[in-house]
């Protein structure tokens, strides 16, 4: 059954438009690859410079998207990179939308010779949404699996937060709580550090796929100065034994690292800094919490952590080109 899709217009948006960051700032669910803190991030050192669209469906406003883009040799060589976007506004992002967004998306920046494209859409895997791009001109990679992350809406009252934690999740907490940790919440950049040192030793130490400690402190050098980097940590007798690293972005977080010791494990640690952390993050007014990247292969014991806060599990339909 064929779609019938509204008109939809791009139009593209100077990088300090006060349009744009107001819609982003009013978007449910707003990720951080798609914010104006990560393009100032890792663009530069990428050789990259952003660029910025509004969606119009029908003339109204509907939503927003970031891309990335990179010219060498003389312009010939283009790569064009649209990680999990667009984000739409209320009452937008159905699969007829989607289907009209990317319609006007490749006619914007179409498949040419010499023209790389990488566009992770933020669109859940379901039979509609799939059959709606399956009616555009981007063509699914090969091999590529969907993306999943959790959401924490962190607009209940803290007892219901609580509440709505998994059973042994709620019972891990209530371990850490009474374990004697000390813990050191900061803004201000404080502690970031020794936190990052501590970071790139687990990170070598256990040889998991997180991110670069550069991009993070890029990362964070761009977001102190609007005040969106929450830092935490925990202690016991004065030894740091964990500590978490969130960003804001519009009214959403990402949870984006975290370690722990053994000692921080077996003092449940982590649970503890990340039920502080979704705390503060509500005190600050934001309204969903991005656990990050979980899959079933080797990192089920991470998605079992973050499921357990009793969050919305949402998997991405993977990479198109």
């Amino acid at each position: 059954m064929t779609i019938a899709l509204p008109e939809c217009r791009i139009v593209w948006d100077p990088l300090d438009s006060p349009a744009w960051d107001e819609a982003f700032a009013g978007i449910r669910r707003s990720n951080l690859l798609q914010s104006a803190g990560y393009a100032r991030a890792v663009c530069p050192p990428k050789g990259q410079r952003p660029r910025r669209g509004r969606i119009l469906i029908d003339g109204e406003p509907a939503g927003l998207f970031q891309i990335q883009e990179a010219q060498i040799l003389w312009r010939a060589i283009h790569a064009v990179i649209l990680d999990r976007g667009p984000l739409w506004l209320d009452g937008h992002g159905g699969p007829a939308h989607v289907a009209a967004f990317f319609r006007a998306f490749d006619a914007a920046v179409p498949r040419r010779i010499g023209r790389r494209r990488r566009i992770l859409p933020e669109v859940s895997d379901t039979p509609e949404m799939r059959a709606a791009l399956d009616g555009t001109r981007l063509r699914r990679r090969s091999g590529s699996v969907g993306y999943q992350t959790v959401w924490v809406d962190l607009r209940p009252e803290p007892e219901a937060l609580r509440a709505g934690l998994k059973g042994k999740w709620r019972a891990e907490l209530a371990k850490g709580e009474k374990s004697g940790l000390a813990t050191d919440w900061s803004w201000s950049g404080a502690t970031l550090p020794r936190l990052l040192k501590g970071y790139e030793r687990d990170r070598t130490a256990r040889g998991y796929p997180g991110p670069e400690p550069r991009t993070v402190a890029e990362l964070c050098r761009a977001l102190l100065p609007e005040r969106r980097v929450l830092a935490g940590t925990a202690a016991l007798d004065g030894r740091p034994v964990a500590a978490v690293l969130l960003f804001g972005h519009g009214g959403s977080a990402t949870y984006q690292i975290g370690w722990t010791t053994p000692d921080g494990r077996d003092a449940r640690a982590g649970h503890l800094l990340l039920w502080q952390a979704m705390e503060r993050l509500r005190e600050a007014g934001y309204r969903d919490l991005d656990l990050g990247g979980v899959n079933d292969g080797e990192a089920r014991g991470v998605k079992t952590f973050k499921s357990g806060l009793g969050g919305e599990t949402v998997t991405l339909v993977g990479q198109y080109e």
